[in-house]
Parts: structure tokens; sequence; C-alpha cells
């Protein structure tokens, strides 16, 4: 049974709902400000008739996402509320005149007690804006329960799973790259490379949907030349085995026409054991009731067992024997166990090496949400000292080990540097910000605690995991 449906069987069914034009809509959330936004629509009413403060309890959250109390959670969700208030939505609308960009905020506030031992849940209320895309829907709206975002860590994955599931019906849907990573609100900087892209977002999301979710998908790529410019995705519905191959839909094919083999394979398998004399009836009556598979695994048995001199009586009779009873030489048991572990070794790596993306996963998440409060903090630092931005480039210049580093991975002469060229060039970015929090630490120290410690264990897990393969 898939986990998908394991899943199903065990919490309780709470649906999200939300017009269209929202499920479309560009914005770019983090793994917990997608949960915090689902657990909020999840608590919409379908005969409300006003957007209302909503309480969402950190417990709650926890098991609608199947999470571990991690303890720090109560921080992690007012964090994601805090966030979520400055992030503004654009919505493409159909009018007389042409389709129009809205854009619009998420929130209309959120609050909470200072002390989670207080009350461990934050309040939070959509922007009245939003009201015509989250009550009173009667046509053009996803519905999806929200049980099928547990395990998803992928922000790309949720935004995929939710713009296939409004196709699932029509059971394919096209893209263009370009409107794919607009849609994804993927950065410039982020995954330029089109196998880059594939493999982090598509083949990720593709995993994931097809372990956790109700859908899963294949898709084709359309390419001008060599390069790939747009993607169909085939949607499937997904019964918590993923999509069959093309072999087992051909396998499946045979078995229901009667025979299970096809015209080829049963001649070979007879070129194979009428020297023995096995009659054409005798084989078609093996297949028949025992299976292909069963019927070569008894070839192979009796092969091996005439390479060892083992057989004393008919050939032919040993055969058929093989078969009805599912003997295994010793060969095939020995093969068998080296298979096992093979198997066994790189579901291992593979298990490993899930667990290192998921860290990955996190460690991306810490570094991207620090780096979102740093800027900030530095933002507001440089316009009451307009002189430490320059204090930190000429630190960097003063350290010879910095700048030849610096200079080696930006190709840039880092004497000939304008004042604001640093805010341009995101290795020289890093390096100033670096540099900034050393020279005003205690600016920092609330960031530090919020994030530096998860940072280092991430990384640290990811070492100790990467020496395991």
């Amino acid at each position: 049974m898939g986990k998908y449906q394991r899943n199903k069987e065990e919490g309780s069914v709470k649906l999200i709902r939300k017009a269209n034009e929202l499920v479309e809509a560009r914005y770019r959330f983090d793994i917990w400000e997608t949960r915090v936004f689902a657990k909020m629509l999840t608590m919409i009413k379908p005969d409300d008739e006003a957007l209302r403060l909503y309480d969402i309890h950190v417990g709650d959250l926890l098991r609608d996402f199947n999470l571990q109390d991690a303890g720090d959670n109560y921080q992690a969700v007012k964090h994601a509320a805090k966030k979520l208030i400055s992030r503004v939505i654009e919505i493409e609308k159909e009018t007389p005149e042409g389709v129009k960009w809205y854009a619009v905020p998420l929130l209309a506030g959120a609050q909470g007690f200072k002390e989670a031992k207080r009350g461990n849940y934050i309040s939070v209320q959509f922007h009245p804006e939003l009201k015509p895309y989250l009550l009173e829907l009667k046509e053009r709206y996803l519905q999806y329960d929200i049980r099928n975002l547990w395990g998803l860590t992928s922000v790309y994955s949720v935004r995929i799973y939710e713009l296939l599931k409004q196709y699932e019906r029509i059971g394919k849907r096209n893209f263009t790259l370009d409107d794919l990573r607009l849609r994804l609100a993927v950065q410039p900087e982020e995954y330029k490379l089109y196998g880059h892209f594939k493999d982090k977002v598509i083949s990720k999301a593709q995993a994931d949907l097809r372990e956790f979710t109700d859908i899963s998908f294949s898709f084709d790529e359309h390419k001008e030349g060599r390069r790939v410019v747009a993607l169909t995705f085939l949607i499937h519905a997904n019964n918590g085995r993923g999509v069959p191959t093309p072999k087992a839909e051909r396998s499946a094919r045979q078995a229901a026409k009667g025979g299970g083999v096809d015209t080829g394979e049963f001649k070979e398998i007879l070129m194979q054991v009428k020297p023995w004399g096995v009659t054409d009836n005798t084989l078609k009556s093996l297949i028949e009731t025992h299976g292909v598979e069963r019927v070569l695994q008894g070839v192979v048995c009796t092969q091996d067992n005439q390479k060892q001199q083992k057989l004393k009586d008919s050939i032919a009779g040993f055969f058929v024997r093989a078969v009805e009873e599912g003997w295994k030489s010793a060969q095939q048991l020995k093969q068998e166990r080296a298979e096992e572990l093979r198997h066994k070794a790189e579901e291992a790596k593979k298990q490993i090496q899930a667990e290192i993306e998921r860290w990955q996963e996190r460690l991306e998440e810490l570094l991207s949400a620090r780096r979102v409060d740093a800027n900030e903090v530095i933002r507001l630092l440089t316009q009451s000292d307009p002189f430490l931005a320059a204090e930190a480039v000429n630190k960097i210049s003063n350290s010879r080990l910095l700048r030849k580093g610096l200079e080696k991975s930006t190709g840039m002469d880092l004497g000939k540097l304008q004042m604001d060229d640093w805010r341009y060039n995101k290795p020289l970015r890093d390096a100033v910000i670096a540099q900034i929090e050393l020279l005003r630490p205690e600016n920092f120290k609330d960031l530090q605690a919020r994030f530096d410690a998860g940072i280092m264990q991430a990384r640290r897990a990811i070492e100790n995991l990467k020496k395991k393969i």
C-alpha cells in the first residue's frame, strides 16, 4: 500500500478551496509560509460571508502536515506569519479591456503572544481584497484534501501539484519553460541550466507527487534545436503504486487476452525445452497454469542441474516438476541472494540520498529565510550609516585571503570597484554582508539565535550522510 493510501486512512478530511486565479497567481513562499497559508484555507467554511480572524494552533498545524514537534515550531509559525504580511500575490484578471495584473497583499495582519507558553497559537486574517478568490466559490475553483501536502517539503512540488490538480480531468497541461518558471517564482539566478531545473524541480515534484499525493505525472519535452522550450505534463490518478511502466502495461494487456505470453516468446521457450522432450501442449499448459516467469525459472533450474550432472531421471519430467513445484537451483538461489543484497544496498543508498536532499532543502529554507532577514537588517543599518558598506568593502580589500578568493570567483579586480558594485554580484554581496555582520554583531544576535544553530545542524548532517555513500 502506498504512503498516500496509508495517510488517507489516518487523519480527517480538511479541504483546501481557492479560485483558479489564486492557483495561477504568482508568489513565492517558503515551506512554512506555504503550510500557514494552506492551514488558513482549510479554516474557511463554504457558507462564510466574510473573511474572519483565524486562530492557528501550532499543534493542529503539525497534525495537519504530519510533522514531528521539533520544539521551535511556534517561532517557525510566528516567523512565517510575519513574513506573509509582506507577501504580495500577483493575480491576472480577464477584463473587457484585456488581461490585467492585480497585486494584493496576502494578509491584513497577524498577532500572537510574545511567549508561546501564554498561548501556543497565532491569529491571522486574509486581506479583504482576496474575498472574491476565497469565499462563495461557485465555479472555476480548485478543491483538494490537505493530506495531499503531507510529505511535501519542496514549495515547487506543492505548486506543481496544484497546477496539475486543476487539469486532472483533462489529463494533461502544457507550459512553456519560461511561463512555468514564472508561475513557480523561480528566480532568474536559480537553476539557470534546464538540466538543473529538471532535476531539482520537475523530477523532484514527480517523485513527491507519486509518493505522497492523489495524482502523479509523466512529461514530454518540446525542443527548438537542442534547447527545451516547453513541457507537456501528462496527469494520472495515483492509487499509491505510481504510474505503470510501458512494460507493465504490455504485460497487463497480454494477461487480459489470455495466454500471458506472445508468440515470439513462446517459440523461444519451446526451442529450449523441446530437446528435453517437452511438447507444445505441455508447455502451453504450464504457461497457462503457472505463468511465464515460473516457466522461465524452471528452464534455468533444469539447465543448472544439467550442467552439474545431477539429472538422473527424464529431463522433461524434471522440468515439469520444477515448474509445478517452483524449484530453484543452488545457482539461482545464490544469484537471488546477490541480487537481494545489491537491491538492499541500492535502497540504502537511495534512502541516504533522499535524507541528504531533505537536509539540503531544510538548509536552503534556513539560508533563504536568514538572507531575507539579514538584507532587511543591512538595509536599515546602511540607511543610518551610509559609510558602513564602504567600511566592509575596505575590510575585504585589505584582507589578502578574502580578496584573492573573491577575485578568483568573480573575475573582478577589487581594486577597481565602484562603491555600489557589491550590490550586483552575489559572491561579493555575500562577502560584504558577512563583513557587516562582523562589524555590527549586536544587530544580528536575534537572527543568529533563530537560524545559525539550525544551519550548522543541517550542514553537519549533510556532511555525515555523504560519508556513508
